[in-house]
């Protein structure tokens, strides 16, 4: 892919508006596109500082627009793109590190333990993802999978009990695949984890994030 302009756009096979918009909308329209079509596929390095240097930006409007996205229920479309590339860079990094196991084994149990309120599962369950990526070595990467752990909690409470398959189990297996160091197999169970969480959130929802 190479950097594009303001004046000179066309993103997989879309043409150029007649007119630019601002700059804010300009990137937002080609990160949108990047999502919906594919051409960012999960777990895709084209992220941070790389991606806006492709499309001819700073980084500052790229993150903006991450957040802009997330608000208007975009929020696995980018988890997907996000999380999987955080967790492939933590598990390498912690490549041979015990306090790595011990911190997601030990988040682990806390997500598996009884919690007296929803808001201490949201903390847990919040705890345990960040386990996972803790090593990411990219520090602006893993605030955004934070805030996007932030953004996904509404959708967990709406989507309750529509979700296919065992949350559970997938969070186990997760925990698993990361302690063996095995990151093709940690990288394609997150990937199933989050695309069965965003395909349960009902279309009611999405409408009204996107209001």
């Amino acid at each position: 892919m190479q950097a594009v302009s303001m004046c000179d756009v066309t993103v997989i096979g879309h043409p150029a508006p007649a007119s630019p918009p601002t700059r804010a909308a300009w990137v937002d329209q080609l990160l949108r596109r990047a999502i919906l079509t594919g051409e960012l596929a999960p777990g895709e390095k084209l992220l941070g500082e790389k991606l806006a240097e492709q499309w001819g930006v700073s980084p500052t409007p790229l993150r903006e627009s991450f957040q802009r996205l997330a608000g208007e229920g975009h929020v696995y479309e980018l988890r997907l793109l996000l999380d999987p590339a955080a967790l492939r860079s933590s598990m390498r990094a912690a490549a041979g590190d015990a306090g790595y196991a011990d911190e997601v084994g030990r988040a682990l149990r806390r997500l598996e333990g009884r919690h007296r309120a929803m808001v201490d599962f949201h903390d847990a369950h919040r705890a345990f993802h960040l386990a996972l990526v803790s090593r990411c070595s990219n520090p602006l990467l893993l605030q955004q999978v934070g805030h996007l752990l932030d953004q996904s909690q509404r959708y967990q409470v709406w989507s309750a009990g529509a979700r296919g398959g065992d949350a559970g189990q997938e969070h186990r297996d997760l925990a698993a695949a990361a302690v063996a160091g095995d990151v093709r197999a940690a990288v394609a169970v997150l990937t199933a984890h989050l695309r069965a969480s965003r395909d349960a959130i009902p279309p009611s929802v999405d409408a009204l994030s996107d209001s």
